[in-house]
């Protein structure tokens, strides 16, 4: 999916096959730049991701539910020990053992 190195990321060819439109595609990479090498998982909130791919919260979801629905995102609802809401988690499908 991706080698992180200081200050970059790669994606995978492999993305291209999904045709996403643009928003996706953007989302997808943020999710990427912020995901750990290991689990390929990540926590930014939705805030962050509006912020870093210039767009709102409705187009981020929006974004986010159609990764979900193409298999290259799991969302995972979290909640704080006071049962308030935080930053979703994000895993993310490995396109690397696709190729």
């Amino acid at each position: 999916m991706m080698a992180k190195a200081k200050n970059f990321f790669m994606v995978s060819n492999n993305i291209f096959s999904f045709e996403l439109k643009p928003r996706d595609f953007i989302v997808y990479c943020c999710l990427l730049k912020h995901s750990d090498n290991e689990k390929k998982s990540c926590f930014p909130s939705r805030k962050t991701i509006a912020k870093e791919c210039c767009m709102d919260k409705k187009t981020v979801d929006s974004a986010v539910k159609s990764l979900a629905d193409k298999g290259l995102v799991k969302k995972v609802c979290r909640h704080r020990v006071d049962g308030t809401v935080t930053s979703n988690l994000y895993y993310l499908s490995d396109l690397l053992d696709a190729e």
